[in-house]
């Protein structure tokens, strides 16, 4: 009997990418968004458009997501959120509606209307204190802006659901994830996007960046996206951490795009002074812009990955360099 998922938010990097990924696997394939002109490159782009059943959910819908998860699904992978922590930042009740009251709704349906559906709850790094070492699953949880603080109290209620009513739930705690498919508000795609414009346009302005110093880190969200299935694919229900191990900067990402068209980058300065030029021509390539820093900007957070490789079986596949490949490709 072919299985049935839905993801929530399909229309983004994450959810394109593991809609494609269950297609190969046989299952049934459908997916939320916010609204029916929802824009659909993602899924085009990965040639699964006309593959996947989309039904459109309001941020407040309830009735929708009780009707929809009576259906009975195998597996749903909750990913739509409010992402960006600039933009939580400036909505932050927004950012409450979209990441706790989904997510509390999601997991009251299946309690209530299909108690074997299988749930994984995307969380994020953002809900992990700093800490000199690498991160690990059992690491204090502590927020430091407004979307961490919405993703760590969609993260434990996902626990209480789990331990209370005995549902298969899961937490994948995501550290940054990149693809071909980024969201061009995040500094990454952003970066890849500007010096793209560069290469190709003399005129082109150099891009203006904050915190190059900030560190993350960095994989691809494909990589990822397989590890989400692993886990609601394993005997028990367990939290993951899912990261690359591997610290880099802002302005190691900079540079490493750079290159990658053909730049010598070369920083001077320091601080709001800073500026990086092309070693060759002189040409101006990156300036610091204040607008572009944080509130609050951690230390860099590294996550250890042990446990999903050591009970999963998952290791990221593609490295520093390939994620800088492939967000550089052109998109149809």
């Amino acid at each position: 009997m072919t299985k049935r998922a839905l993801i929530t938010g399909i229309t983004g990097q994450s959810g394109s990418f593991l809609a494609a990924l269950l297609l190969r696997n046989d299952f049934e394939v459908h997916g939320t968004s916010r609204s029916a002109e929802s824009n659909l490159w993602r899924l085009n782009h990965l040639q699964i458009n006309d593959q996947v059943k989309i039904h459109v959910i309001s941020p407040e819908g309830e009735e929708g997501i009780r009707e929809l998860v009576s259906t009975k699904f195998d597996m749903i992978f909750h990913l739509a959120a409010e992402s960006s922590v600039a933009s939580s930042f400036k909505r932050p009740s927004g950012t409450v509606i979209a990441n706790i009251f989904q997510t509390a709704l999601w997991l009251e349906a299946i309690r209530d209307l299909a108690p074997k559906t299988k749930f994984f709850n995307a969380s994020s790094s953002e809900i992990l204190a700093a800490s000199e070492g690498a991160l690990t699953e059992e690491s204090p949880v502590l927020a430091t802006n407004p979307y961490a603080v919405t993703k760590a109290a969609a993260y434990r209620m996902t626990c209480v659901f789990r331990d209370a009513f005995d549902i298969f739930a899961v937490n994948g705690i995501l550290f940054n994830h990149e693809s071909e498919l980024r969201d061009g508000r995040f500094v990454t795609a952003k970066i890849v996007q500007a010096i793209k414009a560069l290469a190709n346009d003399p005129k082109a302005p150099p891009v203006e960046l904050g915190n190059v110093l900030a560190e993350r880190d960095f994989s691809h969200a494909e990589d990822f996206v397989k590890g989400m299935l692993l886990s609601l694919e394993n005997e028990t229900p367990s939290d993951y951490i899912f990261a690359s191990g591997e610290l880099c900067s802002i302005r190691e990402f900079f540079n490493t795009v750079a290159e990658h068209f053909g730049f010598q980058p070369v920083w001077s300065g320091e601080g709001l002074d800073a500026i990086c030029k092309d070693g060759q021509t002189q040409r101006m390539l990156a300036k610091i812009n204040s607008q572009f820093f944080r509130p609050v900007d951690e230390p860099g957070k590294l996550g250890d990955p042990s446990k999903a490789r050591e009970n999963l079986g998952w290791k990221a596949e593609n490295d520093f360099k390939d994620i800088i490949r492939r967000m550089s490709m052109d998109i149809a």
